[in-house]
């Protein structure tokens, strides 16, 4: 069985991001485990929650999100839906889910749609994926500092921490 640390997904959605002023690798993280126990989560092996600064309309805080059908959300930057589908993960619609996947490679699938409440620049909107714990398979020392050169120079503002305790791969949009 996988324990709760190997298997804890937790997605901060795009505008959940854009409510800081600073952007660095030390900005993305503080996350906090799920409230729910292992046992509890309904689209084991994944449990995806909203940030702090995100409702999920009709739904608690610290509460999983649907995967499989579009929800909506609202921050205070934001307001729109979102989508979210992951492969070997319990679907809410799961004959639309095994559909989106059948014969492809694909992994997940996000989908955001909806509008800013006020002018953002396109240099301060990130989008990406942070784990509240370390990733099982996450590569040596040396192995991070040569992606970190290489990415570095193919995609500037690209932030890949794949190594530390709160890993992350957070991009400009």
């Amino acid at each position: 069985m996988l324990s709760a640390r190997k298997t804890l997904c937790k997605i901060f959605i795009v505008v959940n991001l854009l409510a800081m002023t600073a952007f660095s690798s030390n900005n993305f993280t503080a996350l906090e485990f799920p409230a729910l126990k292992l046992a509890q989560w309904p689209h084991k092996p994944v449990f995806v929650q909203a940030g702090r600064d995100m409702k999920v309309l009709g739904m608690g805080s610290n509460q999983p999100v649907p995967l499989g059908i579009p929800f909506k959300i609202e921050s205070s930057l934001f307001k729109g839906t979102i989508l979210l589908r992951f492969r070997n993960a319990k679907s809410d619609d799961p004959e639309s889910n095994s559909e989106y996947f059948k014969g492809r490679n694909r992994l997940m699938q996000t989908v955001i749609q909806g509008q800013f409440k006020r002018p953002i620049k396109m240099s301060e909107v990130y989008v990406g994926s942070i784990f509240a714990q370390p990733l099982a398979a996450a590569p040596p020392p040396f192995m991070t500092k040569i992606m970190d050169a290489v990415l570095g120079r193919i995609a500037p503002g690209l932030i890949v921490d794949l190594s530390s305790e709160a890993p992350k791969v957070i991009a400009l949009l």
